[in-house]
């Protein structure tokens, strides 16, 4: 089951400031050029100070590239996935889906993804940020699968535990970008967090009848 708790008011208050910070960058980079654009120039036009605009980024880069919500796992997400009961990797994809909510903007997905087509450097912003996340939930699956083999009365190899939390994170990062690009494509017909279940769903169907054979 996953968390809905809406946010209190102050948190509520950073995420739309937040927003509003990227939606001006993207929208006067797309005008001018992200190059042409400054930092002043985008926290003038949420009438607040510069220094608000660091209290969340720390280069236009970051804030093109860094999604609208958190990026990495927060320290309650991470205990919920280590105390989960189910597998492993059903129970990371239905944590990506409890934290999709603060994902659904369309017109934020708009603006970064025709930026990036237009400067096709800022992809590789993108990338890295990517990777750090990466790193993370490895080290959390990693964390989980030790855990799990120490209940079970195992010692864990950590050699094998490695691989296998790097093919956890890749197979979970795989169901969540086919269920956001169906998100995406939707166009606000089904929830982010709808679709993401609905492609593990899938990503089942695809695994079970493939042992069958």
């Amino acid at each position: 089951m996953t968390d809905t708790t809406a946010p209190g008011l102050r948190e509520q208050k950073r995420i739309a400031t937040k927003r509003a910070l990227q939606v001006a960058l993207l929208r006067l980079a797309l005008e001018r050029g992200f190059d042409n654009v400054t930092v002043e120039e985008v926290a003038q036009a949420v009438q607040v100070s510069p220094r608000t605009f660091f209290n969340y980024f720390t280069s236009k880069e970051e804030a093109v590239a860094t999604p609208h919500g958190p990026s990495e796992l927060t320290a309650d997400e991470i205990v919920r996935y280590e105390d989960g009961v189910g597998d492993p990797l059903t129970d990371l994809i239905v944590l990506f889906a409890g934290r999709a909510a603060g994902e659904e903007d369309f017109e934020l997905h708009r603006l970064r993804r025709d930026l990036m087509h237009r400067e096709a450097r800022l992809l590789g912003d993108k990338a890295t940020l990517m990777q750090q996340i990466r790193e993370q939930i490895v080290e959390v699956v990693a964390e989980r699968l030790r855990a799990d083999e120490l209940r079970a009365g195992r010692m864990p190899d950590e050699s094998t535990l490695r691989d296998r939390a790097g093919f956890v994170m890749l197979l979970s990062m795989t169901v969540a970008r086919h269920g956001w690009s169906r998100w995406a494509a939707s166009e606000g017909a089904s929830t982010l967090g709808e679709c993401v279940l609905a492609a593990l769903d899938e990503f089942r169907e695809i695994a079970d009848a493939t042992t069958a054979r």
